[in-house]
């Protein structure tokens, strides 16, 4: 064989052994990072019955896109979390954990179920999809959204995923409210559109907003203190919301503002206007402040 010919099939050779060391190293370090997650613990499924719905202070029409409060996860976020709640990693993409770090919900989109894990009790609360929403279980997520100030409720809502991998587009449904005393859920906001939730990050209010999806250009907007009860609300004609992230809450959660768009402001022309919700008065107003903090009494 000429010379050159034999080097060409000794780096053949040695390449093909390098690729085989690649795939062995790949192999055990997949199965090493397999063994690190804990096993499945009981499970124990809630009764597939269509939750109650509430008829009180609470729409039954809605709005747009988007705010997701989950968490970012990263890598040693999901580790750490998986071994504490003894729950599979691949389920802590998006998830909620409650204020005394007791519990935690969380979307498990692969198996497509809503997980509740509540810490060292070694039982799990499974909730298939369709269970929650009567619909083909790949076209839509849960988004979890906030726990209660005292651990007792959870709060998460469905998130239709639409037109390709390309452009997702996600709209909130329904709001849910599971509560862990009583092992039951309920829909508290009915979803017709899409509606967007702010919760504060204390878990003890928290807002709603509803666009009707048509031109009547109608917003509801609810307040809610979670623990109390409490709530009021109000419908706006001639509003919408201008950008879902211009909004704050103040330092203790007791008062909100958010930016609307006016389609015909009191000089006959549209234009942003700020409306700022009191939950110590339980109102909510129009103001022509536009300086957040003086807004809010951060200052």
């Amino acid at each position: 064989m000429p010379r050159k010919n034999k080097i060409q099939a000794r780096r053949r050779v040695i390449f093909y052994v390098v690729c085989f060391l690649a795939i062995l190293t790949t192999t055990f370090s997949a199965c090493a990072s397999q063994t690190a997650v804990p096993t499945q613990v009981s499970t124990k499924n809630i009764p597939t019955q269509r939750p109650l719905e509430t008829s009180t202070l609470f729409p039954t029409f809605t709005p747009q896109p988007t705010m997701t409060i989950a968490p970012t996860p990263t890598l040693d976020n999901i580790t750490a979390l998986a071994s504490e709640f003894d729950m599979p990693a691949v389920c802590l993409f998006k998830y909620q954990i409650s204020k005394d770090r007791n519990w935690i919900g969380a979307d498990c989109n692969t198996s497509h179920e809503l997980i509740i894990v509540q810490k060292g009790i070694g039982e799990k609360i499974v909730m298939p999809y369709q269970d929650i929403l009567d619909k083909n279980p790949v076209a839509f997520t849960i988004k979890p959204l906030s726990w209660s100030s005292d651990s007792r409720y959870f709060y998460f809502t469905t998130a239709t995923v639409c037109c390709s991998v390309y452009n997702q587009h996600e709209g909130n449904g329904a709001l849910y409210q599971y509560d862990t005393e009583k092992n039951s859920w309920v829909i508290l906001v009915n979803a017709s559109y899409e509606p967007y939730y702010f919760f504060s990050d204390d878990g003890e209010r928290f807002i709603y907003i509803n666009q009707s999806n048509n031109l009547s250009y109608e917003i509801e907007i609810g307040m809610v203190e979670i623990l109390t009860k409490e709530s009021k609300r109000v419908v706006l004609r001639g509003y919408t919301i201008n950008d879902p992230e211009e909004y704050m809450w103040s330092r203790n959660a007791d008062r909100f503002a958010i930016v609307l768009w006016e389609l015909q402001s009191r000089n006959g022309t549209p234009g942003i206007v700020l409306l700022k919700i009191d939950f110590k008065e339980m109102d909510m107003e129009f103001v022509e402040e536009f300086n957040w903090n003086n807004l809010l009494g951060e200052n």
